[in-house]
């Protein structure tokens, strides 16, 4: 069985645990089992949530598996830490809150069911989280604060980032926004840095003494159209 299979049976086995079921029977849990337990079931939803995500990704790497945050989730890390502190605990048959031995006849104590813990707890230890590419809806952007005078590159970019969580998601950067500007022909590359071009100076590109691009209102609102052209790459 592939590593994408084994985290996909493990998904399987989990789900059905949430749902009360015993994955390998098909009978329900015991009233008692530890897996009726509230905070097990969310533990077994996320953690579900997350090997679907490894299983999705292109490559998998063993003990190198890496996710894009979950969307909204800013403390995603220390939820995943929690989450295989109680994987590793049930795997042995202990209640991850009480610290407790469980039932000799629950569902938990099963050979294959504490085996598929044990490696979902392996999963999450060797998962990294990573950063969303920065990618936001038009709603957001209509967030974006333009400018009737021209603003310099940097605060823009800042503006674009100000609508982020930036701890889930890659800010974008000014070098991103110049290469974009360039590979349209609207900045010209320099021995001192960078130029507007005469189609950019014609829509409003301009620039500083200190040779900082400046953007005018008509810039800022052709940058944050073509957001997506210019953090693909990202």
């Amino acid at each position: 069985m592939d590593e994408r299979t084994l985290i996909q049976h493990a998904a399987g086995y989990l789900k059905s645990l949430y749902e009360g079921i015993d994955p390998i029977d098909k009978t329900p849990v015991g009233k008692n089992s530890i897996f009726k337990n509230e905070k097990i079931m969310r533990c077994l939803d996320y953690t579900v949530g997350v090997l679907k995500r490894i299983s999705e990704c292109e490559n998998i790497v063993h003990s190198d598996y890496r996710v894009f945050f979950a969307s909204g989730m800013k403390r995603e890390p220390e939820v995943l830490k929690r989450a295989e502190m109680i994987m590793k605990k049930l795997s042995v048959g202990v209640d991850p809150f009480t610290d407790k031995k469980t039932d000799g006849g629950d569902t938990v104590r099963k050979p294959r069911i504490s085996k598929c813990l044990e490696y979902t707890a392996f999963v999450l230890s060797h998962t990294t989280l990573i950063k969303e590419p920065y990618k936001v809806e038009e709603t957001e952007l209509d967030r974006i604060v333009y400018s009737d005078d021209a603003v310099c590159l940097s605060e823009f970019a800042g503006r674009l980032n100000s609508i982020i969580d930036s701890n889930t998601m890659n800010k974008v950067d000014e070098e991103q926004i110049v290469s974009y500007l360039v590979g349209i022909q609207f900045l010209n590359v320099t021995e001192n840095g960078f130029e507007p071009a005469k189609m950019g100076m014609q829509l409003g590109l301009s620039s500083d003494r200190s040779g900082e691009i400046l953007l005018n209102k008509t810039m800022q609102k052709l940058v944050v159209r073509n957001m997506e052209n210019i953090t693909k790459k990202q």
